[in-house]
This record gives structure tokens, C-alpha cells and sequence, in this order.
């Protein structure tokens, strides 16, 4: 098993929520332990060029991408689409990572979206 990284982008099949499975880019969410507990598995967000939804997007600046950027195109976290992947979904990876900051908005925007406000 290889592992993941926490914050690192990877290309895997999303399946998308009319049904269509396509090889997308995606932000690695969860921590390293889960891989290490559950032989390669990890969440990820999907990023796409596409914003259908744009309460549920955050757009993806050439800043937000450490080493180069991922994306000629505009592009989007689209913070309601998450799904889990093994490692071996894995189809490529190019050792880009999304800045620690950035990160830290698109986790608060994901628990926002799918879980409302915090409870007290």
C-alpha cells in the first residue's frame, strides 16, 4: 500500500451523483491513520471545472496549490461531493498539495455544507 497525504491532490473515478463514474482530481481530507486502520482507504473531495452549485464551491486560486498548479482551467472544491477510495483507485498523483489555510477553509465549508452549524 502506498499512502496518502492529508491535503495532497490525486486523480481517482469519482462517481458523480447522476451516476457517471469519471476520473476527476481530488483533495485528500482524511488523516493518515484511517489508511494505516483500514488498508489504504481515505476521503477525498472532489475538485472539478464545473460549478453547478456554487453555494457548495470554493474556487481553486493558483496560490491555493503548493509546487505548481494543478489546473489550467478554472476549478472548483466542490465541498458537498465526498466520497471514499483505496489506494490502489489511485490513477495519478503529481505531488500537489493545497495550502494549510486553504485546507482549513475547504474542511470548515465540508462540515458546514453536510452537518449545518456546530452544536453547542
Amino acid at each position: 500500500m502506498i499512502p496518502v497525504f492529508q491535503r495532497e491532490i490525486v486523480e481517482v473515478p469519482f462517481l458523480l451523483p447522476d451516476g457517471a463514474v469519471k476520473n476527476h482530481p481530488a483533495l485528500v481530507v482524511s488523516v493518515p491513520e484511517l489508511q494505516e486502520e483500514e488498508e489504504g482507504l481515505f476521503y477525498a473531495v472532489l475538485i472539478s471545472t464545473k460549478n453547478h452549485h456554487p453555494k457548495y464551491t470554493i474556487e481553486i486560486k493558483p496560490e491555493d496549490i503548493i509546487n505548481q498548479p494543478i489546473i489550467e482551467r478554472k476549478s472548483y472544491f466542490v465541498t458537498h461531493i465526498i466520497t471514499y477510495f483505496l489506494s490502489r483507485d489511485i490513477i495519478q498523483r503529481k505531488g500537489y498539495f493545497v495550502t494549510k489555510s486553504k485546507f482549513n477553509d475547504v474542511v470548515d465549508i465540508v462540515i458546514s455544507n453536510i452537518f449545518g452549524e456546530p452544536l453547542d
